[in-house]
């Protein structure tokens, strides 16, 4: 196990199989605290809860809220076959269920680790400040790529009328942020910070916890370059994420990146009947084609990694 006192400069740069942070580095109280009990088989439990609740916790919720309200149901069946969170209270549904990952995170967190909230979060202070320093300059940068010439193929749809979409605005950005913050919560604040105190190697704990983030992104419905793209890009997504939180010390910039980014497919133009409840428009396009489209794929690692930039001048790392 790396020592804490050796400078960051040079366990970062030059070794890059054990860069634990010094005492004065903004990510070293987090690391000390995944420390405390570093023992691996104690993330992979952890690992293995937020699996459970994903395959069993949350289906069994979305089946009572169905049962009993019946407006709320993430799932409907139509002409055009099985819709998932079609509706605006069926997709509030959906992000508000990652609720249940959120608090998992931090009740597996403090019984197995005796990691409290901010061990994972880094300073509650601290981390609402960089989240809205980051957020305020990746909208604007991202505001400014709605001007840039598009000779994409892709056409799109009204959805929801515009008086309807701002009614449910609110309701969707409190969706939106409790699915982020869920996350990166349990991918960049716990999982990587644990894996790298675990092993005494930072590089270790951004990659998994990044390619285990890819993973979640699987859709067993695609097929061919469609079913890797979105998970290659989000363990990239994964990577860059964790990079902003290392240098931040808090998961407030990754999840103002993450926010943003999940903006455009959930509010502006989402994928019709695939999570579209919120979105003002659909896109018609089969998922199959549009994801694996070149022009696609090129523009959204590039918006990706132009906007981690933007989040490093954000908070000046």
């Amino acid at each position: 196990m790396l020592s804490l006192e050796k400078p960051f400069s040079e366990s970062f740069m030059s070794d890059r199989t054990s860069p634990h942070p010094p005492a004065h580095h903004p990510y070293a109280p987090i690391i000390a605290s995944a420390m405390r009990r570093p023992e691996l088989w104690r993330a992979g439990l952890s690992i293995v809860g937020i699996i459970l609740i994903g395959l069993i916790l949350t289906p069994v919720l979305f089946a009572l809220i169905s049962h009993f309200a019946p407006n709320l149901a993430p799932f409907q069946f139509g002409a055009r076959g099985l819709a998932v969170g079609a509706t605006p209270g069926g997709m509030f549904t959906i992000l508000s269920g990652f609720l249940l990952v959120a608090f998992g995170t931090i009740w597996m967190a403090r019984r197995l680790h005796a990691r409290s909230l901010r061990d994972i979060t880094g300073p509650g202070a601290l981390m609402r400040a960089q989240f809205v320093t980051t957020l305020k300059w990746i909208v604007g940068f991202t505001a400014l790529i709605f001007f840039l010439p598009w000779d994409g193929d892709t056409e799109v749809v009204a959805n929801l009328e515009p008086r309807t979409w701002l009614f449910w605005l609110p309701f969707a950005l409190l969706g939106l942020m409790i699915q982020v913050t869920a996350e990166e919560l349990f991918f960049r604040g716990y999982l990587q910070s644990q894996i790298a105190g675990s092993t005494g190697s930072y590089p270790l704990g951004l990659a998994a916890s990044a390619v285990l983030f890819g993973l979640a992104h699987m859709n067993g419905s695609l097929e061919g370059v469609a079913a890797f793209f979105p998970v290659i890009w989000a363990m990239g997504f994964g990577l860059l994420a964790g990079d902003l939180t290392m240098r931040s010390g808090t998961i407030g910039p990754a999840i103002a990146l993450h926010l943003v980014n999940n903006v455009s497919p959930i509010l502006l133009a989402a994928q019709q009947d695939m999570m579209s409840g919120f979105a003002l428009f659909v896109q018609t396009e089969e998922p199959s084609v549009l994801l694996a489209d070149p022009k696609v794929m090129v523009f959204q690692t590039l918006l990706l990694i132009t906007s981690w930039l933007v989040a490093r001048l954000a908070i000046r790392r």
